[in-house]
């Protein structure tokens, strides 16, 4: 167990920590200082400036502020790359490889006077040469690969900026003889299906690799936890830690809201269930936390909830990818020429106002004509896709129990994907006494509750440092 914890959400856009600094202590987020609403957010994006002797790097906001350029590259939504595979079609197939097989390879091949039978030679020694590298071991590196190996490297030096920008925020925290050094991380990782044990996914080892290569020591028993599954907790306990004869106090932990009612009679309220969906920039991650009839007096972790999650990479930066595709190439290349911290304005104006931009001398973007109708029906169309995946993801329970619905992530401020969602969860008959996220309307007869940017953006973080996570202090109620 850890008396005390960091938890890093490495987010595809930001990037969150929070910290427990005791046992008891209330989970709170790394720089959060209560000026503006997303201080505690640290931007992922990467900036490399090649322009001099030596590449830099640069992180946080500075690197939010830049733009690319002749020898700036500006490395964003890199989260992906780490948890990237190769195509079905091609999955070990490296750049040259593909070249050799090519019709222009075969082209060219006649331009230069190279007769069929020595271009065949040609692609059968590159075929030899890559099965005796996979006979040593030594994997292929194709596209995927690459990729991914060159996230890694950027994961590397954002954690090992990162823990001084985290420890130097810590200095001012007080400190009562602590060493925030020494204090053990954990990591949360997306819910992607690769086995039982969300570990074995490369993405996360590169992801656990980097950490403590940066200088960051593991949690010891619990290094890693699902980002559905933290934000669940997070929000439902809103960040509360508490301990009874040594154990988690699970009563004072889920203290409000209807999970203790039906905990204590589960007879008469239950069953509970809290559905949680995060749409983030990679993706969107859903959680269903279903508490079983004896799990408030569990001293058992794995046996409070039955945990069902999911995570599927459908988050912003594909609605990005969408927009793009379908604006003139000029434009679509000018908003992807804006520094990071000025997209993610244009977001808000395209997305969530629904309004259009001034791109300089190319003119507006969106508006009122075709070009506007086409961002539309890019919006529209994600808030679809992404209610079919909460169809899927939902069982059919009805209004039978107490049942929560909780929205979080970027995407639910936007008001087309925050409907869609709302819809698609009450689909068959679905019902929930409370409703909690961003910019919620009211309703007579219905418990409404207006997340703040904390948990709509900061719920994994907080959740992933909670005790509840600490399977040696698993307690009761």
């Amino acid at each position: 167990m850890a008396e005390r914890v960091f938890c890093i959400d490495l987010g595809s856009e930001y990037t969150k920590v929070g910290l427990r600094r005791d046992p008891s202590a209330d989970g709170q987020l790394v720089n959060d200082t209560g000026i503006e609403d997303t201080d505690f957010c640290y931007p992922s994006v990467i900036v490399v400036d090649r322009s001099g002797p030596s590449p830099v790097a640069e992180f946080g906001k500075k690197a939010a502020g830049r733009k690319a350029s002749n020898g700036i590259e500006v490395k964003s939504n890199w989260k992906q790359d780490l948890f990237t595979t190769a195509g079905p079609d091609e999955p070990t197939a490296t750049p040259l490889e593909t070249f050799l097989r090519s019709d222009d390879l075969t082209r060219l091949a006649g331009q230069h006077g190279i007769s069929p039978a020595q271009l065949g030679q040609l692609r059968q020694m590159v075929t030899a040469a890559r099965e005796l590298l996979t006979s040593t071991g030594i994997r292929p590196v194709n596209r995927a690969a690459q990729k991914q190996d060159y996230a890694a490297a950027l994961a590397h030096r954002f954690f090992h900026w990162l823990r001084q920008e985290v420890l130097r925020e810590c200095a001012r925290l007080p400190s009562a003889g602590l060493n925030y050094a020494d204090i053990p991380v954990r990591v949360t990782v997306p819910a992607f299906a690769h086995g039982a044990d969300v570990t074995t996914n490369p993405g996360c080892r590169l992801l656990t690799t980097a950490v403590t290569n940066a200088g960051w020591r593991l949690h010891p028993t619990l290094p890693v936890v699902t980002e559905p599954y933290a934000n669940a907790i997070g929000v439902l306990t809103e960040g509360r830690n508490a301990t009874k004869k040594g154990k988690a106090d699970y009563g004072k932990l889920f203290a409000r809201g209807p999970l203790i009612t039906a905990g204590k009679d589960h007879a008469k309220y239950g069953p509970y269930r809290a559905v949680v969906i995060d749409v983030g920039g990679y993706t969107i991650d859903l959680t269903m936390l279903t508490l079983r009839p004896d799990g408030l007096l569990s001293t058992d972790l794995d046996r409070v909830f039955d945990v069902a999650q999911k995570s599927v990479p459908l988050g912003l930066s594909a609605l990005d990818a969408r927009v793009f595709a379908v604006i003139p190439p000029e434009k679509a290349a000018w908003l992807r020429g804006q520094a990071w911290q000025d997209f993610d304005g244009c977001r808000v104006s395209l997305y969530t106002e629904m309004k259009p931009i001034r791109s300089g001398t190319l003119g507006l973007i969106g508006g009122s004509g075709p070009e506007g109708n086409a961002i539309r029906e890019c919006v529209e169309q994600f808030a679809r896709d992404i209610a079919v995946e909460v169809q899927k993801f939902l069982p059919d329970f009805g209004g039978r129990g107490m049942n929560e619905l909780i929205l979080t992530g970027g995407g639910a401020g936007i008001p087309v994907v925050r409907a869609a969602v709302l819809a698609a969860a009450t689909v068959g008959g679905r019902s929930f006494i409370k409703v909690h996220g961003p910019e919620l309307k009211k309703e007579a007869g219905k418990l409404v509750n207006e997340l703040d940017a904390r948990f709509t953006r900061g719920g994994t973080a907080v959740g992933g440092a909670s005790l509840y996570f600490e399977p040696s202090l698993a307690g009761s109620a």
